[in-house]
């Protein structure tokens, strides 16, 4: 007598088959999905460090032309990125950051030579004035604190804008610089 049962199985081996085939095709879907979000997050990573890179280059640069700088007079050429606050204006709003009519290609190359990124780090210095003559000056910068030992002490703010690989995007970083008075 003939068993029935080994008809029944002729087409399990293919069913089998197939539902592993999907499961492995879907499990190597997702690993490549996950690849190419990896990659993209560290594509991100480094141009975001790059940005930070060369915008502190810039800053950098900024604050060493302020400690060399001999005169408040030096920050009165907005075609070196170099402004005056007027200390009788106090509807006085900064420069647009935004424009690129308000920077100046004013990093030296070897401030940005290192970085391999789209476009050279720039920066503004704004000599905001005398702590006592003006209100935008009127802040506490650590070292200098509310009392003043009888200098003049010259307030500055610096601010650099760095670019990363593919031009794309930029940031700023700004800070607050103060000096005695030259």
């Amino acid at each position: 007598m003939k068993t029935l049962t080994h008809n029944k199985q002729q087409g399990v081996a293919l069913v089998i088959s197939l539902i592993i085939l999907v499961s492995l095709t879907m499990l190597g879907l997702t690993s490549m999905q996950r690849t190419t979000t990896d990659l993209a997050i560290a594509g991100n990573q480094r141009e975001s460090g790059l940005m930070f890179q060369a915008a502190e280059a810039g800053l950098i640069t900024s604050e060493n032309f302020i400690v060399n700088s001999t005169s408040n007079g030096d920050f009165n050429d907005p075609t070196e990125g170099l402004y005056t606050v007027p200390s009788n204006d106090p509807a006085y709003t900064s420069i647009n950051y935004l424009s690129k009519t308000s920077w100046a290609n004013n990093v030296s190359g070897t401030a940005g030579t290192t970085l391999q990124a789209y476009e050279q780090p720039r920066y503004l210095a704004e000599y905001l004035g005398d702590r006592s003559q003006n209100a935008l000056a009127a802040i506490n910068i650590g070292g200098y604190g509310n009392q003043q030992t009888g200098k003049t002490v010259s307030i500055y703010r610096a601010t650099a804008r760095g670019v990363g690989l593919t031009g794309n995007s930029f940031r700023f970083v700004q800070s607050y610089f103060g000096k005695d008075a030259p």
